[in-house]
């Protein structure tokens, strides 16, 4: 047998293993990153629920002037700080940043409807609307987050 046709055999079986190889490589990153979006728009979505779950309780809540500055309670019971630590666990730093400052601005409405404001009061629709501008800055990483993971 001609040293070629053992030296063309072994190039390609070596050329057939790495080719495999590769592709496995390329499934196992492809799943892993599909895997690693599944976990987060999880927990994208359960934050967004129990926040926004906590702010429309909020809007029903009546004035008492007792509980402002214990709305942090009443996000502990919607479970919003589970849902927050969650998201500090798989998460992008930026991402977490605007998840605490949406959960603060929807501390700030709990204050004010419990203050008493009623909902057409300007100290109402400023904090109705920073908590919905601040959600909203959520949404717009969460997908950013989303499209490259």
């Amino acid at each position: 047998m001609p040293w070629s046709t053992l030296v063309a055999t072994a190039v390609g079986t070596v050329l057939g293993v790495l080719a495999t190889l590769v592709a496995d490589h390329v499934r196992w990153r492809r799943d892993r990153s599909e895997r690693e979006r599944d976990t987060l728009r999880a927990a994208f979505t359960e934050y967004l629920t129990v926040l926004s779950a906590a702010r429309d309780a909020f809007s029903r809540a009546e004035p008492s002037p007792e509980a402002v500055g214990k709305g942090h309670v009443a996000l502990g019971e919607h479970g919003v700080y589970a849902a927050q630590h969650q998201l500090e666990l798989v998460a992008r730093r930026t991402l977490v940043d605007k998840a605490g400052r949406a959960t603060l601005a929807v501390l700030d409405f709990h204050d004010a409807v419990v203050a008493g404001h009623a909902s057409g009061s300007p100290e109402y629709v400023h904090a109705w609307r920073t908590a919905r501008r601040t959600r909203a800055a959520l949404i717009t990483e969460m997908r950013k987050v989303l499209r490259y993971a």
